[in-house]
């Protein structure tokens, strides 16, 4: 199986574990109804430029994937295309009764989380191999330059400190990297004649992956902060609420050391077939042994890598609002070229005292523009968040990803 349907495999199974991400929008919340209070989020966060959910759900579910199916996709790429998912989940304590460094306004935070963090950019001529064969490309050039594949796993605990007026909080927190794989293609064209038996590979690049089973590959330390910022908004001295926020900064160090694979060479094969090369039974795969030959280096290094963390900044919805209607809007970063700039806004309608329903449009990430959908809803002391931010991968299998986001809260 090639390497660009083995990825689509692997997010594809991403829709049977529990996920990761922020629900939109974020709700500023300043009423301390008891002591403690338990937070409770996941979901499913998974999108494309150009690569439709129907194929994908041919991987979960089994099929056929049909020349409709690979068509639809491969007419909707461009020079560059990305796919991505975000994946996790965490649960985190406040205590706001025990006063930290004698500060009445301090509290402390527990938490523990699970995060997964894929994506890739990549050709089109990638995947038309993948999905159409070599045999599209007879007497052509294959060009898959560029192409960039970052896949990191980790867990995490940590302990930081939460202010009681405005729940703003800093945690630190110790990670365990339990996978991680990474590719790198500067340069990547391979060109076949047009009776197919002659090859010329051309590669400059690197692939990095684990060389050993074990749960832990490395250990890291990071930072959560959450800050809100009150700013004066519209008229009569009205309020709206700025966020900060940063999730997973830090770096890891891989003690458990990582098979490299350097590569800045050209090399022809002669007499020989695409699949005796780079099938699944060819010479490639037969013996590693044969790299050397080729210009292929393989060496086994430590890594400090950067933790897979974003930064978001922008306007929240205030509780405390005694309107009805109230905007959102802010930017996400993750520090990879891979996940572009994600831009969002909405509106949040609060037609009664438990519940809130809102819309928000999004474009960047891992795709380009999607719509959302959410609603909140609030009995006593606990609260219940549901939402999406891609609502038509719900209705249709021509959408480029699907979303499905929760978030729970206690008090007590």
């Amino acid at each position: 199986m090639k390497i660009f349907q083995v990825i689509l495999v692997l997010f594809s199974l991403l829709f049977c574990v529990q996920l990761q991400a922020q629900i939109l929008p974020i709700e500023y919340d300043t009423l301390k109804r008891n002591n403690h209070e338990i937070v409770l989020e996941g979901g499913v966060d998974f999108y494309a430029t150009a690569v439709q959910r129907d194929i994908f759900s041919k991987f979960i579910q089994g099929g056929l994937i049909t020349s409709e199916m690979k068509d639809n996709s491969f007419n909707r790429h461009k020079g560059v295309n990305r796919l991505g998912a975000l994946a996790g989940g965490e649960i985190e304590y406040h205590n706001f009764s025990k006063k930290l460094f004698k500060k009445k306004d301090w509290g402390y935070v527990i938490k523990g989380g699970y995060h997964f963090f894929a994506g890739m950019i990549y050709s089109q001529d990638l995947f038309g191999l993948a999905f159409y064969g070599n045999e599209r490309y007879m007497g052509e050039t294959i060009d898959f330059s560029g192409t960039n594949v970052s896949y990191m796993a980790f867990q995490k605990v940590g302990f930081g400190m939460i202010d009681n007026k405005t729940k703003s909080s800093v945690s630190l927190n110790v990670y365990n990297i339990s996978d991680r794989f990474t590719a790198n293609f500067r340069t990547a064209e391979l060109f076949q004649d047009a009776a197919g038996d002659n090859l010329s590979l051309e590669m400059d690049g690197e692939v990095e992956l684990r060389n050993s089973n074990n749960f832990s590959q490395g250990v890291g330390l990071g930072l959560d902060l959450d800050f809100k910022v009150p700013v004066a908004w519209g008229k009569e001295g009205r309020k709206a609420f700025l966020r900060f926020q940063a999730q997973n900064v830090g770096v890891a160090y891989l003690y458990e050391k990582q098979k490299v694979y350097s590569f800045d060479t050209t090399f022809e094969f002669n007499g020989l077939t695409f699949e005796q090369v780079i099938g699944d039974n060819s010479i490639l795969s037969d013996s590693l042994n044969i790299l050397d030959t080729l210009g292929i280096s393989s060496n086994d290094r430590n890594r400090t890598v950067m933790l897979p963390g974003f930064i978001q900044i922008g306007k929240i919805v205030d509780e405390h609002y005694d309107g009805q209607l109230q905007s959102f809007f802010g930017l996400r970063l993750y520090p990879s070229l891979i996940y572009s700039p994600y831009v969002f806004a909405g509106l949040d309608y609060h037609p009664a005292d438990w519940v809130r329903i809102g819309v928000n449009a999004a474009y960047g990430g891992f795709g380009g523009f999607r719509a959302g959908l959410y609603s909140s809803f609030s009995f006593n002391n606990y609260s219940l968040g549901l939402g999406s931010e891609n609502i038509l991968g719900f209705f249709t299998k021509k959408s480029s990803g699907q979303s499905l986001l929760i978030r729970l809260r206690c008090a007590f």
